[in-house]
């Protein structure tokens, strides 16, 4: 069934900061907020009433937007009273959306929050505006007829429609195959490697930096991949599937080492490992997520994507196929991906605008597509309701309630709806998924230089976040191809991003990690290219 793409209505929106609730509608209209009495600031109830008073039916939020916690000792942002008006399914994890219905008129109004497009850029809500129409006349010159949605997610799954080729229908993967997906694949390698609290817990995980005996560190480089997911799109695997045996698992992968599959294998980290885990396990409880075992002589098995198996393989690790799901290769997201990656090069290009704004532009283009691959393998998410008695949950959903302060949430699942079934591809999801795993920790450079966690000191490994890497050590391969580095520029590339040197205590948790980063980013990369340049200078 050939997804169909189709275009959204436009919704009236204002611009508002969060802490004043000044900003601008969507067509430029200064917004003045309707504050209560004996209020300076407005709180949510009359931001909600401030829509309304515009006729807008979404708000979206700029400046110090409250993190969207949903821990016991904190209250969330959007569970408070409003008073004339209902909760009507909120989304309580980031980026939060919040959907509220008047009382009086059924006026309904969505609050979300402009960092759901363009991250931690701090945005005023004129620049956000502007970055927003920004955004959607790049999109629209790179894909006609191309509009933005309320989400990143659903603007990049209806873009895929509007690129599919036109000769290629692909099928589905069979029921069983899908279910097994969601059950075995993975997201992101997230792991820190610092001994502390937010250290893996499984006795076959080692930490690679102890801070006792390590207490500072003179050198914290943050690295990352340059557009790193539209990199990972080319000629994937379509379904239905096919089950492979041990056998004919080990005979395609001599055959063809770019295979298009999904393998489940057996393997041993080698005995003189001292570096990071590469292939990732679920924990027995699902909920405590996954673990990276790199303890020498482990065992596991797992299900990996093709090329983390490969990936594996060249690290000398023994990895026994057991058995495989193959793919047909096609190009399902290549037009897709092709796309975005044009329309951030003319986004970067432009000199006439705003850097913040342009910085935004390129920051919602890497949002609708990392969104747009986990809607891939979306079946539906539950509607969190709130109520402020437990009188009001319905019987059939008592189960799920949650005390927040006075408000009780519970959730409604939302099985997937007929229009969103053409998009539901989990395969790609996982495909993608499995190569930026494999990416992170050993991919190509400039020139065939090899880049990748595995090429660093393993007890200089920080942590892994996604395509993110941090470490003590900055690797030459991470800087510019013209100051003898592997990056050329090219989406997909690892390159230095922050650099901060000094006395630091060393980040025993993500917390500490976090500031590091957020340090090293502010500073950039340009001392870490002074340093490689001084040692360049000094070679005979």
């Amino acid at each position: 069934m050939r997804p169909h793409p189709w275009s959204p209505r436009t919704v009236p929106t204002i611009w508002v900061d969060y802490t004043t609730g000044y900003g601008y509608t969507g067509t430029g209209e200064r917004v003045k907020p309707k504050v209560g009495e004996r209020r300076q600031k407005p709180n949510l109830g009359d931001l909600l009433d401030t829509a309304a008073s515009y006729g807008a039916e979404r708000i979206m939020l700029t400046g110090k937007v409250p993190a969207a916690d949903m821990g016991p000792e904190r209250r969330h942002w959007l569970l408070v009273k409003t008073p004339g008006w209902r909760a009507d399914g909120h989304w309580f994890l980031a980026p939060a959306t919040g959907r509220f219905v008047r009382e009086s008129t059924d006026q309904k109004v969505e609050v979300r929050t402009a960092a759901e497009w363009f991250g931690d850029i701090d945005l005023n809500p004129a620049q956000a505006r502007e970055a927003w129409d920004a955004t959607a006349a790049m999109v629209s010159s790179v894909v006609p007829g191309a509009t933005l949605f309320l989400s990143p997610a659903a603007t990049g799954t209806n873009l895929w429609a509007l690129s599919l080729p036109k000769d290629l229908d692909p099928d589905f993967v069979t029921e069983d195959i899908g279910e097994e997906i969601h059950r075995t694949s993975g997201q992101h390698h997230l792991e820190h490697n610092v001994l502390g609290p937010n250290f893996s817990t499984h006795e076959d995980c080692l930490p690679l930096i102890n801070p006792e005996e390590q207490k500072f560190i003179t050198d914290f480089a943050s690295i990352d991949g340059r557009f790193m997911y539209a990199a990972l799109c080319r000629e994937l695997g379509v379904g239905p599937g096919r089950r492979l045996n041990r056998e004919d698992t080990m005979e395609l992968m001599r055959q063809d080492p770019y295979l298009r599959a999904r393998i489940y294998v057996k393997f041993r980290v080698p005995e003189n490992w001292n570096h990071v885990g590469l292939f990732g396990v679920r924990h027995r409880n699902v909920s405590d997520g996954w673990y990276y075992p790199n303890r020498p002589g482990a065992v596991g098995e797992t299900w990996a994507d093709a090329s983390e198996v490969f990936m594996a393989q060249r690290a000398g690790w023994m990895v026994d196929p057991v058995e495989s799901v193959a793919f047909m290769k096609a190009r399902p997201l290549d037009t897709f991906a092709q796309r975005l990656i044009r329309a951030r090069e003319r986004t970067l290009a432009v000199e006439n605008v705003d850097y913040d704004v342009r910085a935004a532009v390129a920051s919602a283009l890497r949002s609708i597509v990392i969104q747009s691959i986990g809607a891939f393998a979306s079946r539906g998410r539950s509607r969190t309701e709130v109520v402020w008695s437990a009188a009001e949950v319905p019987t059939q959903y008592m189960s799920s309630v949650q005390r927040r302060g006075e408000a009780f949430i519970y959730k409604i699942p939302q099985p997937l709806s007929q229009r969103n079934r053409p998009f539901y591809r989990p395969e790609l999801a996982a495909q993608v998924w499995g190569r930026g795993r494999a990416r992170v920790l050993d991919g190509p450079g400039a020139g065939g230089v090899r880049t990748g966690v595995l090429t660093l000191p393993g007890n200089s490994i920080i942590g892994i976040n996604g395509d993110a890497v941090y470490t003590t050590h900055v690797p030459q391969w991470s800087l510019p191809d013209d100051l003898g580095g592997a990056d050329d520029g090219k989406v997909g590339r690892l390159r230095l991003q922050g650099y901060a040197s000094g006395k630091f205590q060393t980040p025993a948790t993500l917390e500490a990690r976090d500031l590091l980063k957020k340090r090293a980013d502010r500073n950039g990369p340009q001392e870490a290219y002074g340093l490689f340049a001084a040692q360049a200078a000094q070679r005979p």
